[in-house]
């Protein structure tokens, strides 16, 4: 084993390993070599039973720290397959005690600061045909209390980025996946994991930047993206009276840059509910002296 530890994902079915192929193999692999890690996408269930095939393969990122392609590494680096790394970023388990698992809040960050208030009641829709999660609460102990967990936290932990320690954090893991079922209205496994690690103490919080969801991007600083403008909203009224008419290539273009520039601010960007955008994206940016004049 060349190195001590590796980054793990999940891409089944042939649709999500292509995708993850095409889209993020190449900038994983480059952060993976500056950092001294090994990669590893497993294709294929690691639990094929009924219970498994009746709920989202997103609850088997449970149990690949007893598969045996991962548990010889130190520590282990869990990102989901719809995630792009810039290749410049930090290494994300460098600061995380082997014993902590290490994870962005995602009640702390930009996007909550920037959207308080009765922002968090609205429900978002980018077009008719892709609809993101609708944000029906607006604090972490909402989002527990939906799920009926007590006691409540002040934080939840985005499971989409988490580094674990397959010698310390296996059990608690497999505990998760075989003890909760997922209920109408929960994000799969995340409530249920994220309960059981903020109750087990073992988080060390990461920067928002190593899970900053594209979708946090578009509503805090691009707002004019999202093509469907409310009465109250200026901004993007005024986006749609100016590109009534014309071609859709120059929003395209315009929305390449701004999926550039929040690729280039971040470490890890997250298409949690909005991979569509994710083909839009030119993955050999890495500077912003790469944009001019590339659209």
């Amino acid at each position: 084993m060349k190195n001590t530890k590796a980054i793990v994902t999940l891409a089944i079915g042939k649709h999500y390993f292509k995708r993850w192929q095409k889209l993020c193999a190449e900038n994983w692999s480059k952060y993976a070599i500056n950092h001294g890690y090994d990669i590893i996408c497993i294709d294929t269930p690691l639990d094929d039973s009924p219970r498994a095939q009746s709920r989202s393969p997103a609850w088997q990122k449970c149990l690949i720290l007893g598969d045996e392609r991962v548990k010889k590494y130190t520590q282990v680096v869990w990102i989901d397959s719809d995630i792009l790394i810039n290749p410049n970023s930090p290494c994300v388990v460098s600061n995380v005690p082997e014993d902590k698992v290490g994870a962005v809040d995602m009640f702390i960050g930009p996007l909550c600061e920037a959207f308080s208030g009765e922002f968090g009641r609205k429900e978002l829709l980018v077009d008719r045909s892709v609809e993101f999660w609708k944000w029906s609460f607006r604090t972490a102990k909402e989002f527990y209390s939906i799920s009926k967990f007590t006691p409540v936290f002040d934080c939840v932990v985005q499971t989409g980025v988490m580094v674990l320690s397959p010698n310390y954090h296996h059990e608690i893991l497999k505990y998760t996946y075989y003890t909760y079922e997922n209920h109408v209205g929960q994000h799969y496994e995340m409530e249920s994991l994220s309960y059981e690690l903020v109750t087990a103490g073992l988080l060390h919080w990461l920067d928002c930047k190593f899970n900053r969801l594209w979708i946090e991007c578009m509503l805090r600083d691009y707002p004019f993206l999202l093509p469907s403008p409310t009465p109250e909203n200026k901004i993007l009224r005024t986006w749609k009276r100016l590109t009534r008419g014309h071609s859709q290539r120059p929003a395209r273009n315009i929305t390449r840059y701004c999926l550039s520039s929040a690729f280039i601010n971040n470490y890890f960007l997250h298409f949690a509910g909005t991979s569509q955008y994710m083909s839009w994206f030119e993955t050999n940016i890495v500077t912003w002296r790469y944009l001019r004049g590339k659209f």
